[in-house]
């Protein structure tokens, strides 16, 4: 059974470490053409590794457009493509000048693969198992981030379109 103290000290270690990580991008800002929707944190063992703001791909339109076109990803800002369920997800690079991180996350929030997305390439880049999230970030800024660890969301739920 978990204390209630560790409960609270794991909650305060992840609010002062949003406070404290680079704001570069906050909520209602345009990611890639796209309004950011709020904050994400990849945490290991309860401890805070990265965190980033986020635009939300929810509908069949925006997981089409991702982040097609878009020439600059500012650092910790990302896209976190939202699925009604967990299934095998394949993506690709198509008109994608960025470099880019793909990390796949199973339902319960843990990421199962991170994948190097390189721009412009028509290999397709697939989950090794089901997963409910996709999160795309630049390249550069996955590296301390591994299989295993936990995305945290700040943002309310949103309806998912299948």
């Amino acid at each position: 059974m978990v204390s209630r103290g560790l409960i609270c000290l794991v909650g305060l270690t992840t609010a002062l470490a949003l406070l404290l990580m680079p704001q570069t991008a906050q909520a209602g800002a345009d990611i890639c053409g796209h309004p950011a929707r709020g904050r994400l944190t990849v945490q290991r063992g309860g401890q805070v590794l990265a965190a980033f703001t986020v635009a939300e791909a929810i509908s069949i339109a925006q997981r089409q457009r991702g982040l097609m076109n878009c020439p600059v990803l500012e650092p910790g800002t990302g896209m976190l493509f939202i699925y009604a369920d967990a299934r095998p997800r394949v993506f690709w690079m198509k008109n994608t000048p960025l470099d880019l991180a793909i990390i796949f996350v199973a339902a319960d929030d843990r990421i199962t693969a991170i994948e190097r997305g390189i721009p412009q390439n028509l290999n397709r880049i697939s989950s090794s198992g089901p997963v409910k999230y996709v999160l795309e970030i630049n390249y550069d800024e996955a590296r301390s981030l591994q299989v295993g660890d936990y995305i945290h969301r700040n943002t309310p739920a949103p309806t998912i379109q299948p």
